[in-house]
């Protein structure tokens, strides 16, 4: 019947769960399921001593190795993956290997090369980058997790005008990315701004939704915020990716609390059907 979902849809979905949960908490090479936007990289070598991530960064188009590449390595996603890292690699080898100790845990991996050969600082056209998706992976102690990154080479400025929410605070708001039919949309993220015209930067952006589509946005204080989501960290959006507003058309307002959260906000996106300027980051539309 309409609105209802099929118990054996539900049963799949829990034993995905529990597969994915599983690789994550193994030490054994394990075939994973890939959760929409959320790739569980779960195959393990023996360390030799050694307890970490060890893998290659590739170009994605030609499958050549990437020497020359940093790998980022983030404890969550509060960050939205970019910015400042808790790790680093050192920069790739010819064969575009790398290889980061870390202590036991479960961490996300971004790779990336700016052609400047700095390690941190905004990405800008040229440079290479993992593309917008979650690469999670459990590090167990005395192994190496093999994580090999493909990177695709960046066509326009990163959207942010700040790249990264520094720290979780006690106000903010939390909700969940849909698509069209209802659908959780993971790998995407919600921008706020402090006004309604949103053809501009974003004041502020959400950790990556995850996927069940929910997202966190931290903020400084109290205010009235205007919400969008998009699933790209950089230019406009383009013609057919997901793109929505809260209150569509005519944004709604959205009342924040100091010391308090807003739940349960509901961003739909559909393909985005505006027109695209390429490079136009600071008027997106």
């Amino acid at each position: 019947m309409p609105g209802k979902t099929s118990p054996l849809l539900l049963l799949a979905a829990l034993l995905l769960a529990l597969c994915v949960s599983a690789c994550l908490k193994s030490g054994e090479p394990v075939d994973c399921p890939v959760v929409p936007g959320e790739q569980v990289a779960a195959v393990y070598i023996e360390g030799q001593g050694v307890t970490g991530i060890s893998g290659q960064v590739m170009i994605k188009s030609s499958k050549e190795p990437l020497a020359g590449a940093f790998v980022n390595i983030y404890p969550d996603t509060i960050s939205n993956l970019l910015g400042p890292s808790q790790f680093i690699s050192s920069p790739t080898d010819a064969a575009g290997r790398y290889n980061i100790p870390l202590p036991p845990g479960t961490y996300y991996v971004v790779a990336r090369k700016r052609m400047t050969g700095q390690s941190t600082g905004p990405l800008a056209p040229g440079d290479f980058y993992s593309e917008h998706q979650r690469i999670v992976t459990r590090v167990v102690a005395g192994k190496l997790a093999v994580v090999d990154l493909a990177v695709v080479a960046m066509k326009a400025p990163m959207f942010f005008k700040k790249e990264v929410v520094e720290r979780e605070t006690a106000t903010g708001i939390r909700g969940r990315l849909v698509d069209g039919s209802g659908k959780a949309v993971p790998g995407g993220f919600a921008m706020a701004y402090t006004d309604p015209t949103m053809k501009r930067l974003p004041d502020f952006a959400s950790t990556l939704s995850d996927a069940d589509g929910r997202f966190t946005i931290y903020l400084p204080d109290a205010g009235t915020f205007y919400l969008a989501a998009r699933i790209h960290a950089w230019d406009m959006p383009q013609h057919g990716e997901p793109y929505g507003k809260l209150g569509g058309d005519q944004p709604t307002p959205l009342s924040v609390v100091a010391g308090q959260f807003v739940e349960g906000v509901v961003i739909k996106l559909e393909p985005f059907a505006g027109e695209y300027l390429e490079g136009k980051s600071r008027r997106p539309f």
